[in-house]
């Protein structure tokens, strides 16, 4: 096998055929892919990266600080790695502890900022909701007329898509039917064709998907509706607690809550990020803008449910 990483330093290991899959020892050391996904190895080529963050230099050259081969027989090496080690699982712990503590008083959060959909709804700074639910509109009130965003369907990616990108002015003349279902709240260079993240130009916004507290989803209309009073009890302390911008709120028609925050500074991010999942917030979002998300106006495919704004403040 020709490998550059020690295999036997990484967390579920899975081998499929040339390929090994596991945990990358880099987001481990953040707290996420508790799936043990991110990480690929070609036992052929050697070649690794991490699912998450394709393409991102410094992401790889974490990894290898962490689980490279340097040299098997360096007592140094081997040194440096271990206290390395003890330094991510005394980092893990620490944020196990800001997680279970976070969890424990979320009943207290969610009591202490009520925010139920018609709440929302009367709080909007941007009261035409209804007018809204047009996506052109949509984009219009997020982004300025010169700003490259991409819109479709999640597997609208690469040169054959190219049309997926224009400038939110282009998208206005465009018939409504054309627009969406989905927009990453990114930017991009003029001329993009594929939906990477290194292709990114700008981060303007934040999505948080509110799917589900503790990996329990909404199953009867009753829950649904504890979920998003819920959901939008802690978008509302992120919001006032935590003095975070919001600049939009939907609901996607299925069982979620989308928040549009502007991006806060990169500790701000890698904070939620550790303490999300107490949160009912998918972590693995989070840092993500080229990541697919829905717009207003869209129908669900699997409930038929109709995607709609709850709040916005138009930039």
């Amino acid at each position: 096998m020709n490998s550059s990483l020690n295999i036997t330093r990484l967390e579920k290991v899975r081998r499929h055929g040339v390929k090994i899959t596991a945990r990358c020892p880099a987001c481990a050391a953040a707290g996420n892919d508790r799936t043990g996904t991110h990480l690929f190895i070609n036992t052929e080529s050697g070649k690794f990266g991490c699912a998450a963050l394709p393409g991102d230099s410094e992401h790889r050259r974490e990894i290898f600080a962490l689980v490279g081969i340097k040299s098997e027989r360096d007592p140094a090496a081997e040194r440096e790695w271990r206290q390395g080690r003890v330094k991510v699982a005394a980092a893990e712990m620490k944020r196990n502890r800001i997680t279970a503590t976070l969890r424990a008083k979320r009943a207290e959060i969610i009591a202490a900022h009520p925010w139920t959909e018609s709440d929302a709804m009367a709080d909007s700074p941007e009261r035409r909701l209804g007018w809204l639910h047009d996506p052109r509109r949509f984009l219009a009130a997020l982004f300025p007329p010169a700003a490259v965003v991409w819109t479709g369907a999640v597997n609208q990616s690469g040169k054959s898509h190219a049309d997926r990108w224009r400038t939110v002015a282009d998208w206005q003349d465009a018939p409504e039917h054309t627009v969406g279902p989905m927009v990453s709240p990114a930017t991009w260079p003029a001329g993009t064709t594929s939906r990477a993240a290194d292709n990114v130009q700008s981060s303007p916004y934040v999505v948080l998907d509110f799917d589900g507290f503790d990996g329990k989803q909404p199953g009867t209309p009753e829950e649904l509706r504890e979920h998003i009073a819920a959901s939008l009890a802690i978008v509302r302390w992120i919001r006032e607690a935590l003095a975070w911008r919001l600049a939009a709120v939907l609901f996607t028609g299925s069982k979620s809550i989308h928040a549009w925050f502007h991006t806060p500074t990169q500790a701000a991010l890698e904070s939620l990020r550790h303490t999300a999942p107490a949160l009912g917030v998918d972590a693995g979002l989070i840092g993500r803008p080229e990541h697919p998300c829905r717009l207003p106006g869209q129908r669900h495919a699997k409930t038929g449910g109709m995607s709609r704004v709850l709040w916005l403040q138009a930039q």
